[in-house]
């Protein structure tokens, strides 16, 4: 019986390795996946932009849908017709998204403000990359 004690060590450069390729597996996961949201989510084809304006329009996207889920299902129940709880679960996940949203975090800053400014900039200057409702 081979026993962990008697399983060869790796080296400190097949530690490494292994870490590199994990890395490598793990970004290329994300890449892959940031790529298909970005050829769902209308106006988001160029996936050299930021990931987090990315994933905030792909937020945007899903509420909107979302939102007409609900009317319709409230559309649907307004005829009698019975309606699968499962569908109500994801509309409430919504509420709570869109009660959380109009919410300001305290102590948070504005998510599209550093709190440094570039030089010669004035208070309350945007920046370019700033309007995060622009397109991706």
């Amino acid at each position: 019986m081979v026993t962990v004690d008697d399983r060869p060590r790796l080296t400190e450069e097949e530690k490494k390795q292994n870490h590199i390729q994990s890395e490598h597996k793990r970004r290329t996961q994300i890449r892959n996946g940031l790529e298909a949201v970005s050829k769902i989510v209308p106006g988001c084809e160029n996936l050299q932009r930021s990931e987090g304006v990315l994933l905030h329009k792909l937020v945007e996207f899903m509420a909107v849908h979302m939102e007409e889920r609900q009317k319709m299902i409230e559309e649907l129940e307004s005829l009698g017709e019975e309606v699968d709880p499962q569908m109500k679960v994801c509309l409430k996940n919504l509420d709570d998204y869109q009660k959380n949203r109009s919410k300001p975090e305290e102590g948070a800053m504005s998510a599209s403000r550093s709190p440094t400014k570039e030089p010669g900039e004035q208070p309350g200057e945007q920046r370019e990359g700033d309007d995060l409702h622009a397109g991706c």
